[in-house]
């Protein structure tokens, strides 16, 4: 009688483990906390003679499956745990480990132990010619917009590995020295050729020893939001010095430590695990915006890289600025109830409208300082004319057309794109005249 009773409680165990997870995947029993990260699901592949014929059908369906268990999310975060507390390791590519469990984007360790010149040019003499080209414009870019009353200047912010260095991991993979860095190139030639600049990454290395908070959290992979409370003071009293004129300032209260608020523990919640690394604590303090008579809210343009996020989660921005749209890597825009991509703006009214534009960029994202964004205001400014503008796209155009093979490469792109020649013509014009504005104003 014992053994039957025992057999029929593991025969009805047994059951459970099987149909559990296919009930929780065609129903949703249990709410499940979704993984993190950016995912390409598989669709569910359709049966027939030529799919099962090819065994097709059968390696798609069983990653479609493998992608769409019950319990996938909690089997992966446990998966991933183990590996984590027993070896250290993770599998996530773009987060290395480092001494105390610190954890660094991959992109800031090869900066730091190799540079990134490879990823933007082939030698140290293109890179250093890429760059002062990129400071000329942005040069003649703040004198015009200057002419509009509006200032324009580059927020230089650091990458994690400038401010801890002594948390990298052992360098075991790095080995070639790739010429100069952006950071330090741009940090002299700045100063030397007069464009409107903060270095945060000199200021952050003259605290680092002197405050009680953590200007890089453990776990993430941006600048602190309580580091970025105190520093955006400083920030704003720059602008005012660049603009004369007087906006709303902040004070930043007593430190404390409360729940991880985002994005603190952003580099954390790519790694997928069962359990917190720092018991989820951060530090953070209250901030109060504080004014006068004479203050004016401030129009502001951001473009830049992820960093101005903890900005706008940190401060109460609309206590500071009238607006402050933010194109996020002169691409999509945040913080604007009218338009979603720069495709969809009046680039030249938008930059005169502003009294301040800043280009806010970590120290791993200056080599490409450029982003589209400079050239392309430069050359709108510069002409401020849809007629001198089409003239010259006009011109550009005559001459991919006389080239058989250039234009035929924009035929072949406009298919496989969907749209027609002349749009992939135009592009290509575009592109070109962004490029090299200089041959053409």
């Amino acid at each position: 009688m014992k053994d039957k009773v025992l057999y029929t409680f593991l025969f009805t165990l047994l059951m459970i483990f099987l149909f559990l997870p296919i009930m929780q995947k065609e129903c949703s029993v249990f709410k499940i906390k979704p993984l993190e990260g950016v995912t390409i699901k598989s669709d569910k592949p359709d049966l027939n003679l030529s799919n099962f014929a090819s065994a097709k059908y059968q390696s798609a369906l069983e990653k479609y499956i493998s992608e769409n268990f019950g319990f996938r999310e909690a089997v992966i975060r446990l998966y991933n745990q183990y590996i984590w507390t027993l070896f250290n390791k993770t599998y996530c590519d773009n987060v290395v480990i480092g001494k105390d469990k610190w954890l660094f984007n991959e992109k800031s360790v090869k900066d730091h132990y190799e540079g990134l010149m490879t990823e933007y040019a082939k030698s140290e003499e293109e890179l250093i010619k890429k760059f002062d080209k990129d400071i000329e414009r942005l040069k003649k870019l703040q004198g015009l917009l200057k002419e509009h009353n509006t200032d324009i200047f580059v927020l230089m912010l650091p990458s994690k590995d400038l401010i801890y260095p002594e948390y990298l991991p052992k360098n075991t993979k790095y080995q070639e020295n790739n010429g100069i860095r952006a950071y330090d190139y741009y940090s002299k030639a700045f100063a030397e050729n007069g464009i409107n600049f903060m270095d945060v990454t000199k200021y952050f290395e003259e605290i680092k020893d002197s405050v009680d908070y953590p200007l890089f959290p453990q776990a993430g992979m941006h600048w602190s939001n309580i580091a970025c409370a105190h520093t955006s003071d400083t920030i704003i009293r720059y602008m005012e010095h660049l603009s004369g004129k007087n906006f709303p300032n902040i004070e930043v209260g007593t430190t404390y430590l409360a729940e991880t608020r985002k994005p603190d523990n952003d580099m954390e919640k790519l790694l997928n695990l069962a359990f917190p690394i720092n018991n989820n604590k951060n530090h953070y303090a209250d901030i109060n915006v504080t004014s006068d008579t004479s203050a004016q809210k401030a129009k502001m343009i951001v473009m830049g890289d992820s960093f101005f996020w903890n900005m706008a989660y940190t401060l109460p921005m609309n206590d500071i600025f009238e607006y402050y749209h933010y194109w996020y890597y002169f691409n999509t825009i945040y913080y604007d109830s009218e338009h979603n991509n720069v495709s969809e703006i009046d680039l030249v009214d938008e930059l005169k409208d502003a009294d301040i534009v800043m280009i806010s960029l970590s120290a791993t994202q200056l080599y490409d300082i450029n982003h589209g964004f400079i050239s392309q205001a430069f050359v709108n400014l510069s002409l401020d004319n849809p007629e001198v503008i089409d003239e010259i796209l006009t011109g550009i155009k005559d001459r991919i057309k006389n080239d058989e093979n250039w234009y035929n490469s924009i035929i072949n792109k406009a298919k496989e794109k969907g749209i027609s020649t002349e749009e992939a013509l135009h592009e290509d014009a575009l592109y070109i005249l962004n490029l090299e504005p200089e041959k053409y104003i």
